[in-house]
């Protein structure tokens, strides 16, 4: 049997997908052919394949779509034993020029969040030195059987080396559904952290100013009164109050803490209870001193 025809088969079993996105790229145009076709059409294209690839093409395939395949690139066979010994057996293993390989590692059976995929592309380059730039489930990885046609690979008798299919395992990896999870988990609350409502000024510009002003002016007045001994949560404590004496209300003291307390730096996680609580029990107390009066 065909070599070619062989390697095709064997790496197309173990992608087991529909259809696959084969590109061919000329180095003269600096140029990607793209093509879509499902396995019986990518063996049945073989010869024409081989002919373009003679012109001088190299012939890339990746899957159609994010499918559960993560994308690896640039790694030597001692960053893939360290992958293997990890639980990251790579579904798909390519030597695409001597000592050099890429390939595929397989965390689920289905399709899977694009920014997922990436973002399993992105750890698996950091951790295991591979190539950053090509860390994105879009990424195309080299078909098998066909010549690599860099001109830093041309040997001294001018050929070419042939793109190896090392590995067809295609199976999920020890490691993959736990990497998968953890991933997952991250995107998700990127998401949630990207859709929190970005803070507005519910006072007008004009009136922000001048609290504003008013705030900073007092804190620096108690700075210089205090210096390095001034607690910032006495500070705000001692401006609220300033400023609740002087008629502002709840509402535009809240903005002026927004903006320029300084004990939110270190309470940026629960900012708006520390500044719920402070206003509560300045008003509260407040009030009380006006029941006593």
């Amino acid at each position: 049997m065909d070599k070619t025809f062989l390697a095709v088969s064997k790496q197309l079993k173990a992608f087991n997908l529909g259809i696959f996105e084969v590109g061919l790229y000329s180095r003269r145009e600096d140029k990607m052919l793209p093509r879509s076709w499902n396995s019986q059409e990518v063996l049945a294209a073989i010869p024409w394949l081989k002919r373009m690839n003679l012109d001088g093409h190299d012939i890339y395939i990746r899957p159609q779509g994010s499918q559960g395949l993560i994308f690896f690139d640039d790694l030597s066979q001692r960053k893939i034993d360290c992958l293997i010994s990890d639980g990251l057996r790579p579904a798909l293993l390519i030597e695409s020029s001597p000592t050099n390989f890429h390939g595929w590692l397989r965390v689920s059976e289905g399709a899977i969040d694009e920014n997922v995929s990436t973002l399993l592309c992105k750890n698996i380059a950091v951790k295991y030195g591979g190539d950053k730039d090509s860390a994105d489930w879009r990424h195309y990885g080299r078909l098998a059987g066909f010549t690599n046609q860099k001109p830093d690979y041309i040997d001294d008798t001018g050929k070419r080396p042939f793109v190896l299919l090392r590995s067809s395992w295609g199976k999920i990896c020890p490691k993959g559904p736990e990497m998968l999870l953890k991933a997952q988990s991250i995107v998700e609350n990127r998401k949630k952290k990207d859709q929190k409502p970005k803070y507005r000024p519910t006072v007008g510009l004009h009136e922000l100013r001048d609290i504003i002003s008013l705030y900073n002016s007092e804190l620096l007045s108690l700075e210089g009164r205090y210096g390095a001994a001034l607690d910032a949560s006495r500070a705000d404590w001692m401006i609220v109050n300033k400023m609740i004496a002087l008629g502002y209300s709840r509402e535009q003291v809240k903005e002026a803490m927004q903006q320029c307390s300084p004990a939110l730096k270190r309470r940026a996680s629960h900012a708006e209870n520390y500044i719920g609580l402070t206003l509560d029990n300045a008003f509260k107390r407040t009030e009380e001193d006006g029941d006593k009066n």
